[in-house]
């Protein structure tokens, strides 16, 4: 019985506030892409280290010097991992 009140309750709320429902199921859309996103790159992380051993990849400096712009690697490729510039 508490579901089918719950259930008539959030349907009264979308029928009152459509927009309020339209916003929130956006924000819902968009943290489930977020974290699609953050823990697709999370998986990928335990593979740069061995890629960078194998490929004597070397950090690069920005032009100021001040800053660890991206990896350099023997491939000839330039790679950006922001994670591991730290």
């Amino acid at each position: 019985m508490q579901i089918k009140l719950l259930a008539r309750k959030i349907g009264h709320n979308i029928y009152e506030k459509p927009i309020g429902a339209l916003l929130m199921l956006a924000f819902a859309i968009v943290i489930i892409i977020l974290s699609r996103l953050y823990f697709s790159v999370s998986a990928d992380d335990g593979q740069w280290g061995q890629f960078k051993n194998e490929h004597d990849c070397q950090l690069r400096m920005s032009k100021t010097g001040t800053q660890r712009s991206s990896w350099s690697c023997n491939d000839g490729k330039i790679y950006y991992r922001w994670r591991q510039q730290r």
